[in-house]
């Protein structure tokens, strides 16, 4: 009896402990399930943090690329320093500046990728001795040119611990503010000129009217005395020379306002080359003149353009005295502008001398005013175009001169 009763109550705490086990099992299975979604909400969590991350990242990225489209596309240079004056930033205008590439650059220190064209003040605002600086210096980007350009110089501050950080320079391109200067001093000098020109002419003809005068009385009383007719023509012939080069002066400093019509620029070359055939001086020289098949209508001032044919052809003849050949082509551009080339088979330009050849009273001929590329530099920027000189491949030079506004067609 005693037996069974030991057995029966082994077998209720075995029962006992099983009860147990199955509570213990279902709260491990519940703290399971618990944390299996704590888990999922902790990943989903992360999901969403990576997410967010991922877009900042990527809105950062968009920022930095956009900032670094906007330094590489102004035209003004941008170099920046940190604060132990190595550079982070050089954009492709300081590039074009300098002639030193961005990947040569980064990581440099300034003054020595700089050298030369390192700005004084730099070494101060970099060690924090100044806040800014500006000035202007010439760059020298290589084969010999040269870009004038001002500078400002600020401190950069770092955000993270709000202490100096380094410098940014900017660089401005001052090549157009000088070209715009030295046209104002040029027209100022004009002016000038212009209103001593008109005095000078009319005190200067009223005495050569009188001497060309009282000459050609002389040749008419003197024409059986061939050796002082000789003397008399050549007094003639000097007044002539002056006459000439007071007209050049007053037609190059006179106010001249284009009047613009629609005219066949072609008909008025042929115009204006019979009159240089004329003239003894082209009595050994030939001319050639190619022209389109068909008309060429331009909106010109005729009597300006006619002046122009005329002096850059008496200047093709007066560059080979001797004898030569003296070409004219008009064409159009690509862009519908008017071209006009006037080549000679002379000595050509020389490099020293190619900068200067449309300067006033600049002249490598014995004789020469230097007044006559002058003007036709003048007449072709009154009618809005330009003209470039350069040597002929062939021995010679030739001058282009581009006018736009062309309003026909030109085969």
């Amino acid at each position: 009896m005693g037996n069974k009763e030991s057995e029966l109550r082994k077998l209720e705490e075995l029962a006992e402990s099983f009860t147990s086990m199955g509570a213990l099992t279902r709260m491990v299975r519940e703290s399971y399930t618990m944390l299996e979604s704590k888990i999922s909400d902790e990943n989903t969590r992360l999901a969403r943090v990576n997410d967010l991350l991922r877009k900042s990242l990527d809105e950062r990225n968009r920022l930095a690329s956009y900032l670094n489209n906007i330094l590489e596309s102004i035209d003004s240079g941008v170099i920046v320093t940190d604060h132990e004056g190595r550079i982070r930033i050089f954009n492709s205008a300081a590039e074009r500046f300098t002639g030193i590439t961005a990947e040569s650059a980064l990581g440099g220190e300034y003054n020595d990728v700089l050298r030369g064209s390192a700005s004084p003040e730099a070494d101060r605002i970099i060690a924090g001795k100044l806040s800014s600086a500006s000035g202007k210096k010439t760059l020298k980007p290589g084969n010999d040119a040269e870009i004038p350009v001002a500078y400002s110089i600020s401190r950069l501050r770092s955000f993270e611990n709000d202490r100096m950080g380094g410098m940014v320079e900017i660089l401005y391109n001052l090549t157009e503010v000088r070209e715009l200067e030295e046209n104002l001093q040029r027209m100022s000098t004009l002016a000038a000129l212009g209103e001593m020109a008109a005095t000078v002419a009319h005190e200067i003809r009223n005495p050569l009217s009188g001497i060309d005068g009282f000459a050609a009385l002389l040749s008419r009383d003197l024409k059986d005395d061939p050796r002082i007719l000789e003397t008399v023509n050549k007094i003639r012939k000097g007044v002539n020379a002056l006459n000439a080069i007071v007209t050049n002066l007053l037609d190059f400093t006179r106010s001249v306002d284009p009047n613009r019509m629609e005219i066949d620029p072609a008909e008025l070359v042929e115009e204006t080359l019979n009159e240089v055939k004329a003239d003894l001086e082209s009595r050994n020289h030939t001319f050639d003149f190619e022209r389109g098949s068909l008309k060429l209508h331009a909106h010109l001032d005729p009597d300006l353009f006619r002046q122009i044919v005329f002096n850059l052809a008496k200047n093709a003849v007066q560059a080979n005295p001797e004898g030569g050949n003296v070409r004219l082509k008009l064409s159009k551009s690509s862009s519908a502008n008017v071209i006009l080339d006037v080549e000679d088979d002379g000595p050509g330009i020389s490099d020293d001398i190619k900068n200067r050849i449309f300067t006033p009273f600049f002249t490598t001929k014995t004789n020469g005013t230097g007044l006559g590329l002058a003007t036709v530099k003048k007449l072709v920027e009154l009618h809005g175009g330009r003209i470039e000189a350069s040597d002929r491949p062939g021995g010679g030079a030739v001058f282009t001169v581009n006018i736009p506004n062309i309003k026909g067609d030109l085969s």
